[in-house]
C-alpha cells in the first residue's frame, strides 16, 4: 500500500470535541482527497493490535463515546469535514454529506489514515469498528486490506440502497454499497449488532447484506435489545470484543 502523503501532526487548531475526550491526544491525519481528525489516549504507545474505531455520519460523537468506553488499544477516526470548518477546508461540500459520503475518495483517505495510525502505534494488526456510516466504510475497506482481524459494525449501514428507500430519501448515487463487496469478505471475521428499537437503520439492511454472502461461517450478527440508533451500545460492544 502506498504511504505516499500520509501526514501526522499534533493538533494546534480549536476544534469542538467533546469534554470527555479532551485528555485524548489529537492527531491530524492527512491524505488522499481528506484531511481527517484522529483521537488517541495519551498513555498509547504501541499496540500489536489496534482497535480502530470510525465515526458515522452527520453530527459525530457516537463511535467515539464507543472508543472511549472500550478503552486500551483503542484510537477513532473522524470522518472528513467532521469537527474542521467550511473555511479551514474548502473541499467540504454538500455531496460528502449525501450522495457521496462513501466515495472512492471518501474510502481511500480513511484507509490511508488506518494505516498512519498504524505506523504512529507499531501495529500489524487492526479490529475495524464502524458506527452507522463508518460501518459501511469500515465494511468496504476490509474488503480492499489484509490487515483486518475483525470486522465490527454497531447500526451500520452494510446496504445503502435498501437504507434510502426504507428512509424514502435520495439514493447516495456517488457512493459505493458495502453489499457489493459482501461476497470477498466471506473470509473476514465479522460481528455485526442491530438495534431492537432502531429505526433509522434497520434490521432489513443487514438482511440484505447477509443475504448476499454465499458463506456465513466467519458471520455473527446480533439483535440488541432496548438499543435504538444512538442509545446503548456500549455494554454490547464490549461483550463482542471480549
Amino acid at each position: 500500500m502506498k504511504l505516499l502523503m500520509i501526514v501526522l501532526l499534533l493538533l494546534s487548531s480549536k476544534m469542538a470535541v467533546s469534554d470527555t475526550s479532551a485528555s485524548w491526544n489529537r492527531i491530524i491525519l492527512s491524505g488522499g482527497a481528506y484531511t481527517l481528525l484522529g483521537l488517541a489516549p495519551p498513555e498509547l504507545r504501541a499496540a500489536d493490535t489496534l482497535n480502530i474505531f470510525l465515526e458515522g455520519d452527520g453530527a459525530p460523537g457516537t463511535a467515539l463515546e464507543l472508543a472511549e468506553f472500550i478503552g486500551g488499544n483503542s484510537v477513532y477516526i473522524a470522518r472528513p469535514c467532521q469537527y474542521f470548518s467550511r473555511q479551514q477546508f474548502t473541499n467540504c461540500d454538500k455531496a460528502l454529506l449525501t450522495s457521496h459520503r462513501y466515495s472512492l475518495a471518501v474510502i481511500d483517505s480513511i484507509s490511508r489514515a488506518i494505516t498512519a495510525m498504524k505506523i504512529r502505534y507499531q501495529a500489524s494488526r487492526v479490529r475495524l469498528i464502524g458506527f452507522s456510516g463508518g460501518g459501511a466504510i469500515a465494511t468496504i475497506i476490509a474488503a480492499q486490506r489484509d490487515d483486518i482481524d475483525l470486522l465490527v459494525t454497531v447500526a451500520g449501514n452494510l446496504d445503502h440502497k435498501r437504507w434510502t428507500e426504507f428512509n424514502e430519501i435520495d439514493p447516495l448515487i456517488g457512493s459505493l454499497n458495502p453489499v457489493d463487496f459482501s461476497g470477498s469478505l466471506e473470509g473476514v471475521k465479522q460481528i455485526h449488532l442491530i438495534g431492537e428499537r432502531d429505526n433509522v437503520v434497520p434490521g432489513s439492511v443487514l438482511s440484505s447484506y447477509l443475504a448476499h454472502m454465499q458463506k456465513l461461517d466467519n458471520v455473527k450478527s446480533y439483535i440488541i435489545s432496548g438499543a435504538d440508533h444512538l442509545c446503548c451500545w456500549s455494554m454490547a460492544l464490549a461483550d463482542v470484543l471480549d
